[in-house]
């Protein structure tokens, strides 16, 4: 595995949609681009900036529930592509120390993660499936 970091929402040129840009922070000029909602891509912002919404946005809330019961969020690992859609999963560690792992949409995991601090990874072979390269200036 390796680990990514969120370089950035960017507009699909095609759809107008967002995709959110995760890149190795060892490799600059390679990134993974996945399209995610609208809605995802807010959350996604919202948690670069740290700023605090008047009202806790669902990962918000999540994070929220997770620090109520002395949970935490270890890791987020996306982990498979099935049918050219990425899936990833959190990795949480219980008050009792068990170790969980639930399933979840990237856009949702990062969302997550930014608010919580916890390391997004990548398994090799989905890292190696999605990587572009940055086309040249």
């Amino acid at each position: 595995m390796r680990e990514l970091v969120v370089a950035g929402i960017a507009v699909d040129q095609e759809s107008g949609g967002p995709v959110l840009l995760l890149r190795d922070p060892n490799e600059e000029e390679h990134f993974v681009p996945l399209r995610i909602g609208e809605a995802e891509a807010v959350a996604i912002l919202i948690g670069l900036e740290g700023t605090a919404p008047p009202r806790p946005l669902t990962h918000d809330l999540l994070s929220a529930v997770l620090a109520a019961l002395e949970a935490t969020l270890e890791e987020v690992v996306l982990d498979r592509l099935e049918e050219g859609i990425c899936y990833a999963s959190l990795h949480i560690r219980k008050e009792s120390g068990e170790r969980v792992r639930v399933d979840a949409r990237p856009s949702d995991s990062v969302a997550l993660a930014l608010r919580t601090g916890s390391p997004i990874y990548i398994e090799e072979a989905v890292y190696e499936e999605l990587v572009q390269e940055l086309p040249p200036s």
